[in-house]
């Protein structure tokens, strides 16, 4: 739908200005039909008459800002009304002509005719499963190197494609499955791997394998940090599985988090008794338990001396 243009200096031009503002309200509704309708800026009697009065159609002509029938306005873009009818001053100057606009939307109507038979056209050859029009019948008299055969594996499965010759392509082998210790250090394998135990949460009796404490050890001799006693471990233990409780922690398996957590434990000699693990920051629960085991243990060593 075409607008209707009213330029940005209308508000002080001496024709507005000598119209009023309540011929001007004319003015502009009239100009609004004309858009609408396609008129070329005719303004029909009966729609004048309709939209404002006697007087405002006289100031508005008065004005030269509409024309009568057998008007002498020099512009060549004014046309000439029918008796009775009005034209609206250099209409045709700031609007598109109705033959114009009529070319538009012809122009637009085609591009959207070819954009649909295009698109049909594409969802025609996906109807038949993408092939070209020759090759419908679905004969495969060239071998196509694209092409993979329903009744042999395809590449990349167990053998190699059928097109392939055994210079050319290696036969595909699966993947050896990672190994897997109870607790060991297996690192929890990508989510392509085979034989990916469900996740789960930690055992209330889980113990870390000879390989997950060596691998702690040896991390640790790699940092300048002392070993730690076998009664470290097990206090390291505890504590690495009350955390995994806690925080519901659900893995494959815990072997490689045990390992990082006694690789990073700090150990120093107390004043009386053995070795203290200090251990990573704590909750507030977390810490009664660890006061209360320790207290354990002082009554072990009173009683045992």
């Amino acid at each position: 739908m075409p607008w209707f243009v009213v330029d940005d200096n209308a508000d002080t031009h001496p024709k507005m200005i000598a119209a009023t503002n309540a011929a001007l309200g004319l003015w502009l509704k009239c100009g609004a039909y004309a858009a609408r309708h396609l008129t070329d800026g005719i303004v029909p009697g009966a729609v004048a008459k309709m939209y404002g009065s006697a007087p405002q159609i006289k100031k508005l002509t008065a004005a030269g800002l509409w024309h009568t029938s057998g008007h002498d306005c020099s512009h060549p873009k004014c046309l000439q009304p029918a008796a009775g009818d009005f034209v609206i001053h250099d209409y045709l100057v700031y609007n598109p002509s109705r033959r114009d606009v009529l070319a538009k939307r012809e122009r637009a109507a085609a591009k959207k005719r070819k954009q649909r038979a295009v698109q049909d056209a594409r969802e025609g050859l996906e109807a038949f499963g993408g092939e070209s029009h020759e090759n419908r019948g679905g004969f495969d008299d060239d071998p196509d190197p694209n092409h993979s055969s329903e009744y042999d594996d395809p590449a990349g499965r167990g053998g190699a494609s059928p097109r392939d010759s055994r210079g050319t392509r290696t036969r595909a082998t699966p993947s050896p499955p990672l190994p897997s210790h109870q607790g060991g250090a297996d690192r929890e394998p990508s989510a392509g791997g085979r034989g990916r135990d469900p996740l789960s949460l930690i055992a209330a009796d889980w113990q870390p394998s000879d390989e997950d404490v060596a691998a702690a050890q040896l991390a640790r001799a790699d940092a300048g940090r002392e070993q730690l006693t076998p009664q470290q471990i097990g206090l390291v233990t505890r504590k690495f599985r009350q955390r995994m409780l806690d925080d519901q922690v659900r893995a494959a398996g815990f072997g490689g988090r045990w390992q990082q957590w006694a690789e990073n434990e700090r150990t120093e000699q107390p004043a009386v008794g053995g070795n203290v693990v200090h251990l990573p920051a704590m909750t507030r629960g977390q810490q009664q338990r660890a006061g209360l085991d320790r207290l354990a243990q002082q009554l072990d060593g009173g009683h045992t001396a």
